[in-house]
């Protein structure tokens, strides 16, 4: 079970090493973007590959991303308002960028070029590491302004829909949702919006929405704890293999954290 400490050791190992890192080259993505001048943006994400051995694979992967989160709750209500990004490396600069490891999360990420990452788009971002190789997913527990990474293992997943929602499951974490499984290998300490260690806790962040809404309620287990609660029996952040979406009451989370913005 990941507790704080390890959680420290999460961030910390992937940010990374010396300075000096090489120019790279980073556009905007619009095969899939539809994009609204007229309203602010209030998310930015960068898709950066790594070990693809054709450049078109990783932006089909890009695709289907996209795809799937312009079809999602609360999402889908901000198309046009979320920013992408892709960033293009040669085999070299990426030897320079990252480095595996033996500990999770299996790999370093260089601060000169993350920092360079902020200064030209000049917006808080989350870095979606494509690592075509990697059966390893994983990503910071964050909020949506904060500059934090998500790594996608893309060898983890059996199809392009297992792909696209196990990104998903990993962006709710980057924005701050929990994990709600109980059997789960890793994990996010509990805490709001979705994982109350107490019923008196879960009462106060989603009772209005039992017994109002459906499927809300009190179920048991959760960040690895079969005594804690979540406030659905499945969801995107329980198990996004079986789930369709992130339920009602991480629905309302992210949507009034993107509205706030």
């Amino acid at each position: 079970m990941v507790n704080s400490i390890r959680l420290f050791i999460f961030i910390s190992i992937f940010f990374c090493f010396a300075s000096g890192c090489s120019a790279y080259e980073i556009e905007p993505y619009s095969r899939q973007a539809i994009f609204d001048v007229e309203a602010p943006v209030i998310l930015s994400l960068v898709f950066c590959p790594l070990d693809y051995q054709k450049h078109e694979a990783f932006l089909e992967d890009i695709d289907t991303i996209i795809e799937r989160l312009h079809k999602t709750r609360p999402f889908d209500e901000f198309v046009g308002r979320i920013e992408f990004y892709y960033i293009s490396l040669s085999k070299e600069e990426e030897n320079m960028i990252f480095k595996r490891t033996q500990n999770f999360p299996f790999l370093k990420v260089r601060r000169d070029f993350l920092d360079s990452i902020l200064a030209d788009i000049n917006s808080k971002y989350k870095l979606i590491i494509i690592d075509a190789l990697g059966s390893v997913s994983c990503a910071e527990l964050s909020l949506k302004d904060k500059m934090s990474l998500v790594i996608l293992g893309r060898r983890r997943y059996k199809n392009k829909s297992s792909f696209a929602k196990g990104f998903l499951h990993e962006l709710g974490h980057s924005l701050g949702l929990r994990d709600e499984c109980v059997d789960c290998e890793r994990l996010c300490p509990h805490g709001e919006p979705n994982c109350a260690a107490t019923k008196a806790d879960a009462e106060k962040w989603w009772g209005d929405l039992v017994g109002k809404v459906k499927f809300v309620n009190y179920i048991k287990g959760c960040c690895g704890n079969k005594n804690y609660i979540r406030p659905t029996i499945a969801s995107l952040m329980n198990d996004p293999d079986k789930a369709e979406d992130f339920g009602p009451v991480n629905e309302r989370y992210l949507r009034e954290m993107l509205e706030r913005l």
